[in-house]
């Protein structure tokens, strides 16, 4: 089964945008709309959530 995630904010809280009529999708979290939208599955969608704690833990150290 293939997720839709945020290439923003990672969430997939993912809808179409305008029922689909524009072809672009919209983050209910970020608000982010446009075209392009990331396809994962389970495994992938996890390893795309470590590597943003990683990240967000890396830069919680640097400040």
């Amino acid at each position: 089964m293939r997720i839709l995630v945020c290439p923003v904010c990672k969430s997939t809280e993912i809808e179409l945008d305008a029922g689909g009529y524009t072809g672009k999708y919209h983050c209910k979290k970020c608000g982010y709309v446009g075209s392009y939208i990331l396809e994962v599955d389970e495994g992938e969608l996890k390893e795309l959530i470590e590597a943003e704690k990683m990240d967000k833990s890396r830069d919680e150290r640097n400040l």
